[in-house]
């Protein structure tokens, strides 16, 4: 299942836009529509801290030692606050992983019921066949882990003996499932992360290969220097030629073989990120950010009497996305400088916002010009 395949593929020359895992990401087109009718269509969840994984690059620095969990009433109610504003989807992304939140099959049904995609971000540790088929049933998008085919990169990375075998097995649930069937045109149901760097570069064309070839979203992130990464994969940061080597060797064979064309200097490759315009994320603390990366929260400039203030127990979510700070942050678009200033691709890339935040604010520039700071992995 994990080798190379390449058989039986011919050269496509008609070319169409790449699928998306459904829920996770909405096109340019919909992200403006959405930001200039101030509506939402998505947030982003965290449920718990707790994780049977280390990973070396989790931004979050989740691990077995933490107990923290959300109340699952309060989930529910920023969830109906979400859904006024116009939310479509709820991406569980967990903070640690998902599944072992103890009300997570009850959060899962409920998002559902409100006729809200779930779209579940899990290392698949736990992914049981019984589990997937709940998953499936409740109309969730998953988003699994992959950073590796070697057993000895993947243990590397996720921080633990076993877990590339662990990992693995949960993957083929999903696929015996069901979930690598489309759900619907360009559509999918089932994604892959991938974080790339140095100890993962010689893999990406492969693990690009088994994913297209399975009806799989390769959500091909780039190592970013937050979190635990600044402490233990600092050196393995790639550079932007790199980046651009791999970005464009990825478009070629997506033209080549499965008939896809994109634009390749957007933050996750093959499908861009502009989240900014239409998603919140809620931190375990009830903190509400533009993104993972984006940690507004943990900046002193942010505080009012050395406190955050824009907390989902503080105020509503409606007066969080209102507010002159996350306002800011929605019309970034039109505060970018630097290369990304009068970009001819503007309309479909913002860059990544996050990575410049996280590098910006690193060198001790204030954040809000670190949020609008020009892309720092673009090789335009």
């Amino acid at each position: 299942m994990w080798e190379k395949k390449l058989k039986n593929l011919e050269t496509i020359s008609l070319f169409s836009p790449p699928p998306v895992l459904k829920g996770y990401m909405y096109g340019a087109q919909e992200a403006r529509q959405a930001r200039n009718s101030n509506r939402l269509l998505a947030i982003r969840l965290e449920t718990n801290k707790s994780c049977n994984l280390r990973c070396r690059y989790c931004y979050a620095q989740s691990g077995e030692d933490s107990a923290k969990i959300a109340d699952f009433n309060n989930l529910k109610r920023v969830i109906q606050e979400a859904k006024k504003l116009g939310a479509r989807s709820v991406v569980v992304i967990g903070g640690g992983e998902p599944t072992l939140y103890p009300s997570f099959r009850d959060l899962i049904a409920y998002i559902d019921s409100l006729g809200i995609i779930p779209v579940i971000f899990s290392n698949t540790v736990l992914m049981t066949e019984e589990l997937a088929g709940f998953l499936y049933k409740h109309n969730a998008s998953v988003m699994g882990k992959l950073d590796s085919l070697n057993s000895e990169v993947q243990d590397y990375l996720a921080g633990r003996a076993g877990a590339s075998e662990d990992i693995k097995k949960g993957l083929q649930n999903l696929l015996k499932t069901g979930f690598s069937k489309p759900a619907g045109p360009g559509e999918l149901r089932m994604g892959v992360s991938f974080v790339s760097n140095k100890m993962n570069l010689e893999e990406i064309e492969e693990i690009w290969h088994f994913c297209r070839q399975n009806n799989i979203f390769p959500n091909m992130e780039i190592l970013t220097p937050t979190g635990r990464a600044n402490d233990e994969l600092e050196d393995k940061l790639l550079t932007a030629e790199e980046i651009k080597e791999y970005k464009l060797k990825l478009l070629e064979i997506d033209r080549k073989y499965y008939g896809y064309d994109w634009l390749p200097y957007t933050p996750i490759t093959a499908s861009g990120c502009l989240q900014h315009f239409y998603s919140l994320y809620i931190n375990i603390e009830g903190n509400v950010r533009p993104c993972a990366p984006t940690k507004l929260d943990e900046h002193p400039a942010f505080k009012v009497g050395g406190e955050y203030p824009y907390n989902i127990n503080k105020m509503s979510l409606r007066e969080i996305y209102d507010s002159s700070l996350f306002t800011y942050v929605r019309n970034i678009d039109k505060m970018l400088e630097g290369r990304c200033k009068n970009c001819e691709h503007a309309e479909e890339c913002i860059g990544c916002r996050g990575y410049a935040y996280s590098v910006g604010v690193k060198r001790g520039i204030d954040p809000l010009e670190a949020l609008r700071m020009e892309c720092q992995q673009c090789f335009k």
